[in-house]
């Protein structure tokens, strides 16, 4: 059997891969010329699926090598040109700090304003692609009516020149990282195998990023990690640690405590936690990391217990800085529960101090005075000794505890003494100038005491009341200070002064009569003056002694003092005549009013 002359030409033909017209020319009967140009088109697809698997075995070579991310992605969208064979391929990225996307590779564009050009999501082609995580495609995109045209992405676009343009989502599970591009400068469709080429691209693109992103969260962890447990182990604080995140993450750090203060900060203009409010908010509500912008806070919790906050500040926040702040966290909270528990340990040798200072001071006083410069305190020096006391007994544990930091910061001891806490505290040699408003009162008894209060109240969250008075140096200074600063408390309350905080000459008269005169002889001032009063009360079970107290109180209105106790006037004036039969007439006049008014205080101030 012999091949027709017209056949031989046409195989000729097909291997030079001589054009349509050629083969039709070449004399080959019509259906063969036909099957020619299908075994062409067939083997045109096998080369391309060839170009296209060969192109796809090269990028997962580049992801497994650990090519630098940057050269992975212009390495893919150069693939993408060349493969899809348009004009251009670029690939844009989402920005999660401004909620819009950025042209990140391009790969044959020309013009400036498109490598640096912004797409909203939800505008133009890429902005739909970018909100659905679904792929789209335009022959021709100026007269497509489908896509949310703007003038911004109008002109970027027809300055290149850009016509056929397709879009596929670079998508990793269900994140989305952006949008990778082939475009032509002509009206062109586009095809399934191209499409789905591209597809398999940006997969890779998108893992390409996935494995950058745990890489690089691997190694600020490892770093972060590193560089804390250098911190731990010379003994760092807060201090240290804030400095060595904010140098590692390079941003700004503030370690703040549990109840939202700053401990430690470090960095260009540390953040105030009264800025992030709803963050540091969130992430103690939650137990997890909390992220607005350019700040993310994150809770430092061991077991149940919320220790504080790390709040951190950096433009270009992303998933790596979080997960070090997280493994910081972790260290942060074995640090303050390490803090915690040697604090613990030394408040409670402060307190087995405090104790014998109290209880037994004349026992060894040269041994407590040892003992008492072991932990910091100089009973050779003059000192201060405070009492704060609260109503609510059930906040006096921890009105107990923030007494003990209190006295931590100034270099005294504190402890509980018959359900009141004692803080003693160091008197400085110089008198140091007056504070300015807001800053720590100095250690006089009148000034340390107010301050204490308002410290105290603001920590326990109600009114503490505390007595203040100097100790001479010396173990048995300290214990006679105790009584008199307990005494001026029980004044302050008889005195309806709760909350408030003063010493002895704070008080005036009342003072005097607290301070280390003779008891039994203002015992006896006080039953001469109004002994019948008291008696009568005791035996009746009425209260004449507040109905006299209270009008002194009112000064001798009886109206005033009627509505004062809450009792009608014909009332008031029954227990005022019951009061006179009893102490005379002239109880309300002259020198007997006043003698009966202080003994009515020196009554109710000595409880």
């Amino acid at each position: 059997m012999t091949t027709p002359p017209g056949d031989g030409a046409l195989l000729r033909l097909l291997c030079e891969e001589a054009g349509e017209d050629a083969l039709r020319a070449s004399g080959a009967e019509d259906s063969l010329v036909g099957d020619a140009l299908e075994i062409r088109a067939r083997l045109a697809a096998h080369r391309s699926r060839e170009a296209a698997l060969a192109a796809l075995y090269e990028t997962a070579g580049d992801l497994a090598s650990l090519r630098a991310l940057q050269d992975v992605l212009q390495a893919i969208v150069r693939r993408a040109r060349t493969l899809v064979g348009t004009d251009v391929a670029y690939l844009l990225l989402y920005d999660q700090e401004q909620g819009d996307t950025y042209v990140h590779v391009t790969e044959g564009i020309t013009t400036e304003a498109f490598k640096t050009g912004r797409l909203a999501v939800g505008t133009g082609l890429g902005g739909l692609v970018a909100e659905t995580a679904q792929p789209y495609h335009t022959a021709d995109y100026p007269n497509d009516e489908r896509f949310a045209h703007s003038d911004y992405v109008d002109s970027v676009i027809g300055a290149e020149g850009l016509v056929a343009i397709q879009g596929v989502p670079l998508k990793f599970g269900d994140q989305v990282y952006g949008v990778l591009f082939a475009a032509n400068r002509r009206v062109r469709p586009f095809s399934p195998d191209e499409v789905e080429l591209l597809i398999s691209l940006a997969n890779h693109a998108a893992l390409a990023i996935e494995n950058a992103t745990l890489f690089e969260e691997v190694r600020k962890a490892a770093t972060v990690h590193e560089r804390l447990t250098a911190v731990a182990l010379d003994g760092g604080g807060p201090a240290e640690l804030a400095r060595a995140l904010a140098e590692v993450l390079r941003g700004t750090v503030s370690v703040l405590d549990a109840e939202g203060r700053p401990l430690a900060g470090a960095g260009v203009d540390p953040p105030r936690p009264d800025e992030f409010v709803r963050e540091l908010a969130t992430a103690r509500a939650r137990r997890a990391s909390a992220t607005r912008g350019t700040a993310c806070a994150t809770p430092v919790i061991a077991a149940d217990e919320h220790l504080g906050t790390l709040l951190f500040v950096r433009g270009g926040l992303d998933a790596s800085d979080v997960h070090a702040l997280e493994r910081a966290a972790q260290a942060v909270a074995l640090m303050l529960l390490h803090e915690r528990s040697v604090a613990a340990a030394e408040q409670r040798l402060r307190g087995e101090l405090l104790d014998e200072l109290l209880g037994a001071p004349h026992r060894d006083p040269e041994g407590l005075t040892r003992r008492a410069a072991l932990v910091g305190l100089d009973l050779h020096r003059p000192h201060v000794v405070l009492v704060a006391r609260a109503e609510d007994t059930g906040r006096r544990r921890r009105i107990a505890d923030l007494a003990g930091a209190y006295a931590l910061r100034r270099g005294g001891i504190a402890g509980e003494a018959g359900g009141d806490a004692v803080v003693v505290l160091p008197v400085e040699r110089d008198p140091a100038p007056a504070p300015a408003p807001g800053a720590e009162a100095g250690t006089g008894p009148g000034e340390a005491a107010r301050h204490l209060a308002g410290a105290l109240g603001a920590g326990a969250s109600g009114a503490v009341t505390v007595g203040a008075e100097s100790a001479a140096p010396g173990a048995a200074g300290v214990a006679g200070a105790h009584r008199d600063a307990a005494r001026c408390v029980d004044a302050l309350v008889a005195l309806d002064r709760v909350g408030e905080g003063a010493c002895r000459d704070d008080l005036g008269i009342h003072g005097l009569l607290i301070g280390r005169a003779d008891r039994g002889e203002l015992d006896r001032f006080v039953r001469r003056t109004i002994g019948p009063l008291l008696d009568h009360d005791a035996s009746r079970g009425s209260d004449l002694t507040g109905t006299a107290l209270a009008y002194f109180t009112c000064d001798g209105s009886l109206t005033r003092t009627a509505a004062y106790l809450y009792v009608h006037v014909n009332t008031l004036y029954q227990r005022i005549d019951r009061i006179s039969a009893l102490l005379g007439p002239q109880w309300r006049h002259g020198d007997q009013a006043l003698q009966v008014h202080l003994a009515l205080k020196t009554h109710r101030t000595s409880g």
